[in-house]
């Protein structure tokens, strides 16, 4: 029953397709959706102040003189993440624990954050929606968000390097009325992963980690485009 599932996995993980190249060019997929955003019809192409490309929508009333702080709600993993031979719990706990406290710093760093609800306040909910590893070079992303599951198939390639993949959504809000203000999706590439002795790669905290200071450091950079800086 395992195998068969995981063939089944692997199957559909071989039809999302993935320009390879630098990260920049990691633009996530409608496959690739969680469902975490609901509304995923007004989402466009924009380039971070990195230069990296991802998928966003600003409403117009999101400036600096609207709104002065930003409530940054604990990072939470969409779906449930369920621990796999790939994935350990332990690594689950360490990703949504770093990234809550990592996000926080960064955006406190250029912005007011603050704990409680008010006018000018926004309120921002994250998600981690996948998290897998693909070879390169390869083609197929072999990532199944709604699942969380990291689904790396046997490498065909002979020596080909691994490398840890973050897909992320985010979606801010008035802390007041509710009124969606701000939506993303983004996908991050990460250092190349340890292997064990079945050849399988295994993600750990390590390989994630610089992918997700890296997008705390971007994501406080545009924060200061929309919320009042400090």
């Amino acid at each position: 029953m395992r195998n068969a599932t995981y063939r089944g996995v692997i199957t559909v993980a071989a039809t999302v397709l993935l320009v390879a190249g630098c990260a920049s060019n990691n633009v996530p997929t409608q496959t690739q959706y969680s469902g975490f955003l609901g509304d995923y019809s007004n989402l466009q192409q924009a380039q971070d102040p990195k230069g990296e490309t991802f998928l966003r929508y600003v409403s117009p009333r999101l400036n600096p003189a609207s709104y002065h702080a930003v409530i940054v709600e604990p990072l939470t993993m969409y779906p449930k993440a369920e621990p796999t031979d790939q994935l350990s719990q332990a690594t689950i706990d360490q990703i949504r624990s770093y990234g809550t406290t990592c996000l926080k710093q960064a955006i406190a760093s250029r912005v007011r954050v603050v704990d409680t609800p008010g006018p000018g306040v926004v309120k921002l909910n994250v998600a981690v929606t996948g998290v897998a590893s693909t070879a390169e070079g390869l083609k197929p992303y072999q990532v199944v968000p709604m699942a969380f599951v990291a689904t790396m198939a046997v490498n065909t390639v002979a020596g080909a390097p691994q490398q840890a993949k973050l897909l992320v959504e985010a979606i801010a809000t008035d802390s007041v009325s509710g009124e969606v203000l701000s939506k993303s999706v983004r996908t991050h590439t990460g250092e190349r992963l340890q292997r064990v002795a079945s050849n399988m790669p295994v993600i750990t905290f390590e390989a994630v980690k610089p992918i997700m200071d890296d997008w705390c450091d971007s994501v406080s950079k545009s924060v200061t485009q929309y919320v009042k800086p400090r």
